[in-house]
């Protein structure tokens, strides 16, 4: 689950900042352990490992590896041949590792692996791998998952080869990190640069916050940053404090946000970002170059998280707490949509969800993360999600998108429509098309249909923080007087279709398609007033959600219906189960009857 996070640092790393002359005399760490929380790893078999990590970039040529070391278990009773090395390639020469620079011992101490090279290797090439190798002579607890690895996101990564198992070199940087360190030297005691930027996108006559990924290439922390920028030919200077230093770890990344002056007009302009000082000391880097975009009106995107839960998955808490934090935190901005499984409130089958679910709970965001966890995201802990969240609402939206809804004169449909704006004239904004889900909010109901089974205990409060977790942390196996949210009740994807856009638009004039629900075909009918309509712009060439909104279905009262239970009656035209569910014709015992006024009664049918 950390690949589109691998991808965009490796990306980064390769277009990384202006070559620069290395000629310092520091020293400093390069690893993706900078927090010291490892995993293990491993294949529970005897066999050789050969375990490595990719350096990559321009920024690196000239820097010398001096030491390199990783963090094991394993002694040298269970050991043999235990070696460290650096390469240009991963290779293999029948069937065993095939290093093309230099090998050294590893010396086994105090829980560590570690190697001094006799001379220190200069890197001269874009792409250089270093690594170590071990053979396990006996099994053990300490050698079934001998290979220390982490979560956390670096361009190192993580690549293996064994010599039973992974018989050829297998990239794993999607899952995790090696916990190798390096120690390079030839760095500058102060120094950093920057992730390349590429296009800044701005609305005219506003400052442009921009937040640039700031990356530490010096011996020490960086705690301060001097900058300049020039849009165009104006140029403006800034200064930058750390609340908290990036650490003084070779590649620690960091945020830095600044607000860039108002542009009052519309247009591209070339930008460049210049670092001027770091804590203080004159660098002399050259500039990075980018483009500033500026519009008369700039989209705000609001991305969509999509949910998959059920009430018999102990573990879906998670989604359900998550989606209500989310609506806490977000009331304007955030949009979910929970796919139920096999419970009261399934309205489709899991082969007709917009994207096949991983397990229970999962979620994606903008149908583009890729499955992750409701309430972690990508991570093991912390509410990931949200952060995950913020980060997709970041990327440019291709057009600003608002919907309505509201119930005709008849009552029995639910009218919808949703109006696009794009900044700029275009001729393919038939790729986009419009998909219209219809969503209930607090569903409810009693008896065992209602609960919500629940593996969380008291043990769980630390880890579900938040007071929306409080029914699912007292210690009970199922919890019962839930109220429902976000829950989809119809999709015009399985009715009618996406609505089409034209082929050409233009610039900031509104585009507006529109789609419709049966009432009588919704299978859920608690209370007509908690009827939301979230309109989704598609992208068809992959799938992807470009933008959301969000609004609630008016004119409830032509309907009727407030709630069930009402007491007018008249003439009967649909029946339903006490769980709200809509039947083909009545059953014997209690139905919900639905009359022709459409206020609702409970009966008993003989």
């Amino acid at each position: 689950m950390r690949n589109i996070f691998s991808t965009l640092l490796l990306a980064a790393s390769l277009a990384l900042m202006p070559e620069a002359v290395m000629a310092g005399t520091g020293k400093v760490a390069y690893t993706a352990n900078m927090s010291g929380k490892v995993s293990d790893y491993g294949t529970g078999k005897k066999e050789n490992y050969d375990v490595a990590v990719r350096l990559v970039g321009k920024d690196l040529k000239g820097l010398k590896i001096e030491d390199i070391s990783v963090p094991v278990a394993f002694t040298d009773a269970n050991v043999s041949d235990v070696k460290m090395w650096v390469t240009r390639s991963l290779a293999l020469d029948d069937k065993k590792n095939l290093v093309d620079g230099v090998t050294v011992d590893g010396v086994i101490s105090n829980g560590t692996l570690s190697a001094t090279l006799a001379s220190p290797y200069t890197i001269e090439a874009d792409t250089l791998y270093v690594g170590y190798s071990f053979n396990i002579t006996k099994l053990a607890k300490d050698t079934k998952k001998p290979v220390k690895v982490t979560m956390e996101e670096s361009p190192l990564g993580f690549f293996v080869h064994s010599s039973r198992t992974y018989l050829k070199w297998m990239d794993k940087s999607a899952e995790y990190c090696s916990a190798l360190e390096i120690v390079l030297s030839g760095v500058e005691t102060d120094a950093a640069g920057i992730d390349a930027f590429g296009t800044i996108h701005g609305e005219k006559n506003k400052p442009t916050d921009v937040t640039f990924i700031i990356r530490n290439h010096g011996a020490n922390a960086v705690s301060s940053i001097d900058y300049s920028y020039m849009v165009g030919t104006t140029k403006k200077t800034g200064h930058k404090d750390f609340e908290i230093p990036v650490p003084a770890y070779y590649d620690a990344a960091a945020k830095m946000d600044i607000t860039l002056d108002a542009v009052d007009t519309k247009g591209d302009y070339p930008f460049s970002f210049t670092m001027d000082k770091v804590n203080g000391v004159a660098q002399q880097s050259a500039a990075y170059e980018g483009n500033l975009k500026i519009y008369n009106v700039l989209p705000k995107r609001r991305s969509v998280m999509e949910e998959y839960t059920g009430t018999w998955c102990g573990y879906c808490p998670r989604g359900f707490v998550a989606l209500e934090v989310l609506d806490r935190l977000y009331p304007d901005d955030f949009i979910g949509l929970s796919y139920h499984n096999a419970d009261t409130m399934e309205v489709m089958t899991s082969d007709q969800y917009p994207l096949a679910a991983s397990g229970f709970p999962s979620a994606e965001i903008d149908r583009r993360t890729g499955m992750v966890d409701p309430f972690y995201g990508m991570q093991n802990t912390g509410f990931g999600i949200e952060q995950l969240w913020k980060q997709q609402c970041e990327v440019l939206a291709p057009a600003n998108i608002s919907t309505e809804a509201s119930y005709d004169e008849t009552g029995k449909k639910i009218n919808a429509k949703a109006t696009m704006v794009f900044p700029g004239d275009r001729t393919d904004a038939d790729r986009f098309k419009v998909e219209f889900v219809l969503v209930a909010d607090d569903l409810h109901g009693e008896g065992n249909s209602w609960a919500q089974k629940n593996y969380f205990t008291p043990d769980s409060k630390e880890e579900l923080m938040f007071d929306e977790a409080a029914p699912f942390v007292q210690g009970n196996e199922k919890v019962v007087g839930l109220h429902f949210n976000d829950v989809v009740m119809a999709t015009t994807r399985l009715t009618t279709g996406l609505a089409a856009l034209p082929s050409n638009v233009v610039e900031e004039v509104p585009v507006t398609v529109e789609g419709s629900f049966d009432v009588d075909a919704i299978k859920i009918m608690q209370d007509a007033r908690k009827f939301r309509i979230v309109a989704l712009l598609i992208d068809s060439t992959d799938g992807t959600i470009a933008n959301g909104a969000k609004a609630p279905v008016t004119g409830s009262e032509k309907t009727g219906i407030t709630t069930l239970g009402a007491d007018k009656q008249d003439c009967p035209v649909a029946y339903y189960d006490l769980d709200g569910r809509r039947l083909q014709q009545p059953r014997h015992g209690l139905n919900i009857v639905r009359y022709a006024s459409g206020k609702s009664v409970v009966k008993v049918v003989k």
